[in-house]
């Protein structure tokens, strides 16, 4: 009943494997070339299914590790080695779609499940730090981006170290635990306009995610992620470890790039984690979603977005040319 893409994986596997008694199958290492290695041709690559529709992947020459289980998403290193074994991007797109049809039928006791715990070191907010209402200057600056306030209690401090006393504060969290921040400058006098302190491959807003969203809107930054309650990343790059934290929610991924030559750059790695991009109509006028929420309100915004979004490589490549070249 949950084997369905276990068996899809052993389907690719090469006429040229040998089983042991044990369970593993074993073949040439597909994945040795593509990460800095010279091509297996000793059969260090191992494979072994379970009862339950787990599948576990482990190459005895590059280390190389990943696997799936019914009931969790499909991660990124899952998909590159499904993309190494030769299957193609529509048939990869439809077992994203599968494990998440899986993990919304299965009990989450009903399949014994494993995952990697995230860590994240602790940071401190800055000494003295107060709701944002506080201070009129912050204040007003943050109803000009049309923040929600009662939703995303944002600081500021009166500390002048990094112009502080001039920043409205993020807090960072992850599982409810307080694990840094970033600082945005309210004046455009003063530089850098952002001051942060927290960890590298941190996920801003995952805790807000709800359970029983269809989808996840990805954009760069933190402004960005609170208009419509979305993730971001804080860069124009997205790191392996933040791809596999945003699969871990099981729904359809929505990049949303700036509209900036930098933002081509979260293009490049939506369509490396298979995910869906969207170029909404507000894209001619607008940077990027914050500005659009101010000028057309967030529902306006969140439909459009949902409404041009992308799934294909190609449709993906020539909306990027079209827009940044």
């Amino acid at each position: 009943m949950f084997d369905s893409i276990q068996n899809f994986v052993f389907q690719l596997l090469p006429h040229r494997r040998r089983s042991s008694s044990s369970g593993w199958v074993s073949f040439n290492a597909p994945c040795c070339q593509y990460r800095g290695h010279k091509p297996d041709n000793r059969g260090r690559g191992g494979i072994i299914a379970n009862s339950n529709g787990a599948v576990t992947y482990h190459c005895f020459n590059c280390q190389f590790k990943t696997g799936y289980r019914p009931g969790q998403h499909l991660g990124y290193k899952f998909r590159k080695l499904l993309e190494w074994l030769g299957a193609d991007e529509n048939s990869i797109r439809r077992l994203v779609i599968e494990a998440v049809r899986l993990k919304d039928v299965i009990q989450p006791d009903a399949i014994e499940t494993t995952k990697e715990t995230v860590v994240f070191k602790p940071r401190p907010l800055p000494d003295d730090v107060d709701l944002v209402e506080t201070d009129p200057a912050a204040f007003e600056y943050c109803q000009q981006r049309h923040i929600d306030l009662n939703k995303y209690p944002l600081l500021v401090s009166r500390r002048t170290d990094h112009n502080l006393n001039r920043r409205v504060i993020i807090p960072f969290t992850w599982q409810n635990q307080l694990i840094g921040f970033t600082s945005r400058a309210w004046s455009p006098l003063i530089k850098p306009k952002y001051y942060s302190q927290y960890e590298p491959n941190y996920v801003f807003n995952i805790d807000q995610q709800l359970g029983n969203s269809q989808f996840v809107i990805v954009a760069e930054g933190p402004f960005d992620a609170i208009s419509v309650d979305g993730v971001a990343v804080l860069s124009n790059e997205c790191s392996e470890q933040q791809a596999d934290i945003i699969d871990s929610l099981g729904r359809e991924v929505i990049v949303v790039p700036d509209r900036d030559r930098a933002g081509s750059k979260l293009i490049s790695d939506a369509i490396e984690y298979s995910w869906t991009v969207s170029f909404p109509i507000w894209h001619e006028t607008c940077k990027d979603i914050n500005e659009a929420v101010v000028r057309y309100g967030k529902l306006f915004v969140i439909h459009s977005i949902l409404a041009a979004r992308e799934t294909t490589r190609l449709k993906i490549e020539l909306k990027r040319k079209k827009l940044y070249n």
